[in-house]
């Protein structure tokens, strides 16, 4: 083969651009750091890189958003369940205290103004929220625990699931003469259906007060009758619909059950209530329920219910209406859950009807309302004992009719002191009673803060886990991107002293022109 001094030249040239060329990736790899600019460069690493960059960021969204979000989540949800033991614990000592016989008025004012101060703050907690979503109603992060003010403009048409457990042997006290018009004049012995006396019942509390007087009343269309049943296993039942003032309010019949609208009390009848604790029996209530009152659970968190939309007639009576579209709620798990790591969830909330239940509420009403018995007597008594004063200080009144309404009058006082001395026990008994609802409310608290507390250890163990693969995924993308820069800086000394040779070998090798061949 023939070797022509333009074949030197091209090769020549083509050799110096080469040792130029990786002079240049050299001098990027110093500049960048980094071993490829484009893909082309290195399929491999560009494959690999992109790889390695997908795991990283998968890992930063876990371990940088996803993981905290968690935990900031269940330290709210913590804080406040820890607030709410805090007051049960709070409550308890008040209860301990009231059940005891040696209490004074002042002491029981005390314990009074504790536990309705308490019984709207415990679920009040409820509301707590994180990063404007409330904590615990479940999927429903954007609607109240409680009511934030008074709303009439529903009503609620509640099932409430029941049990053995739920039926209660208390003491009450029937009878007395509470509502009894104070008349000197009047013979007050006459008409033993007020004596007070304190008797046995089986009660159960539905989850409010002031429900709908009409939730166990419908017409018959046809005979314009009214049926008043409700079904607890497969027996029919009559319901009575009275209110909690009234003198035969706790007077129930075997087979009947009484429904006090006020207090939200059902009042069993013996035979009824035997049967239902001797074979275990579940049933369930459907009642309807308006008038919601500030810091009132709102139903749709707790039970089955359906939602009817309200209106004011021209009386300003709420009526349906009847453009207003129904909505039926059903009660399920409710479980907030995010993806901590790789195919991997974790339940963040807690839901209210785990801990925060209706029987705390219904349970301090209790007490609120016994205590507020023992109140109505005392102030009763105090209106008699003016009467007696200013009837003993009338000069006007005849000698023997002043003795007469004395009597009468002293009689009543007596009626009474027993009424208060039975309510007053009523109300040790309901205090007794509150001591192991509130511990079992209170167990219910901490089981479900353990619980918690388990969940958070299991993150705190996958934040560790994810910062390990964090940093080993760093590493790897930094091993397969960067480049060592020692090694960098020892070769692009080198290629430049290649680059500088092959130049001075091209200059030298081409330096001959034609006229050196003349001879």
């Amino acid at each position: 083969m023939r070797v022509t001094n333009q074949i030197i030249t091209n090769k020549t040239l083509t050799n110096i651009n080469n040792n130029k060329q990786r002079l240049v990736d050299i001098e990027n790899q110093y500049q960048t750091g980094k071993k490829i600019s484009r893909p082309s460069d290195n399929p491999v690493i560009a494959i690999r890189a992109l790889k390695l960059r997908n795991n990283l960021s998968e890992v930063n969204q876990y371990y940088q958003k996803n993981a905290p979000d968690a935990k900031n989540w269940m330290s709210n949800t913590e804080s406040t369940l820890n607030a709410g033991i805090d007051m049960l614990r709070v409550i308890h000592e008040n209860l301990n205290a009231g059940a005891t016989d040696t209490f004074t008025v002042n002491d029981r004012e005390t314990i009074y103004n504790t536990c309705k101060q308490y019984r709207d703050e415990f679920y009040t907690e409820g509301n707590a929220s994180y990063a404007g979503r409330y904590l615990f109603t479940g999927y429903k992060t954007q609607t109240s625990l409680t009511y934030l003010e008074d709303d009439n403009s529903k009503r609620y048409t509640i099932t409430e699931n029941f049990d053995k457990d739920d039926i209660k042997l208390l003491t009450v006290t029937k009878g007395g003469y509470l509502n009894t018009d104070i008349n000197r004049e009047k013979d007050v012995t006459t008409g033993t259906e007020s004596i007070a006396e304190n008797d046995k019942v089986y009660i159960l509390n539905l989850a409010y007060k002031n429900i709908d007087a009409d939730s166990f009343t419908t017409i018959d269309a046809d005979s314009f009758t009214t049926n008043t049943k409700i079904k607890i296993g497969n027996t029919d039942y009559t319901v009575n619909t009275k209110i909690s003032t009234a003198t035969d309010a706790y007077k129930v019949g075997d087979n009947e059950v009484n429904f006090l609208s006020d207090t939200g009390e059902m009042v069993i009848g013996n035979k009824i209530a035997k049967d239902v604790i001797n074979n275990k029996i579940e049933f369930s209530i459907t009642y309807d329920k308006s008038r919601f009152q500030k810091n009132d659970i709102r139903p749709v968190h707790y039970f089955d219910c359906i939602e009817t939309p309200l209106k004011a007639d021209a009386d300003g009576t709420m009526i349906e209406d009847k453009k207003g579209k129904k909505i039926k709620y059903t009660k399920e798990d409710q479980q907030i859950e995010y993806e901590i790591t790789y195919n991997q969830k974790l339940t963040v909330n807690v839901q209210a009807s785990s801990c925060l239940t209706p029987d705390l509420g219904r349970e301090l009403d209790g007490i609120i309302s016994s205590i507020d018995d023992v109140k109505a007597v005392e102030s009763k008594i105090s209106e008699v004992q003016k009467v007696i004063d200013s009837t003993s200080a009338d000069t006007e009144i005849e000698a023997d009719k002043k003795e007469e309404y004395l009597a009468n009058l002293n009689k009543m006082k007596d009626q009474l002191e027993t009424e208060k001395a039975l309510k007053e026990k009523v109300m040790h008994e309901r205090f007794s009673y509150g001591l192991d609802n509130v511990k079992a409310i209170s167990d219910q608290c901490n089981i479900t803060l353990s619980d918690l507390g388990a969940r958070e250890k299991r993150l705190k163990l996958t934040t560790s886990r994810l910062q390990s693969q964090q940093t080993e995924t760093k590493d790897l993308l930094s091993n397969n991107e960067d480049a060592d820069l020692t090694e960098t800086i020892i070769n692009f000394t080198t290629m430049k002293n290649v680059y500088t040779a092959s130049l001075n070998a091209g200059a030298r090798s081409i330096q001959n022109t034609l006229l050196d061949f003349i001879s």
